[in-house]
């Protein structure tokens, strides 16, 4: 048992060091994170010509940043915000064409909590 122990802590100090804790889905339920870096893409879709997508939500920043961007179906960026430290609520929202659009959460030694909701309108 004792050596189950040490070798779950061994990998979550490697964990925490490589890429980070996190703990929860960000577009799904608010989301805590330890020294987290990389980053997550989620699809979001519009099914008809000229109708809002995007994400609305906080984040609270202890220390490092998280850079949320949204991307049209050709791949470029029509929505973003930065979250550096302190409390901030985030508005990254688009209107554009039918198609995919791509939800992408870039981390840098993120610590905090991340709470974002999909909202189309």
């Amino acid at each position: 048992m004792r050596l189950l122990l040490a070798a779950l802590a061994l990998v979550l100090t490697l964990m925490y060091f490589t890429f980070g804790l996190r703990f929860g889905y960000v577009t799904l339920t608010p989301t805590y994170l330890l020294n987290a870096s990389g980053e997550n893409r989620y699809g979001l879709n519009i099914f008809e010509d000229r109708k809002m997508i995007g994400v609305r939500g906080s984040c609270d920043v202890r220390s490092g940043t998280a850079t949320v961007r949204l991307l049209d179906p050709k791949g470029i960026q029509v929505a973003g915000q930065v979250c550096p430290k302190g409390t901030w609520g985030l508005n990254v929202m688009t209107t554009g064409p039918e198609g995919k659009y791509q939800l992408i959460v870039e981390f840098s030694k993120f610590t905090g909590t991340m709470d974002l909701k999909e909202s189309r309108e």
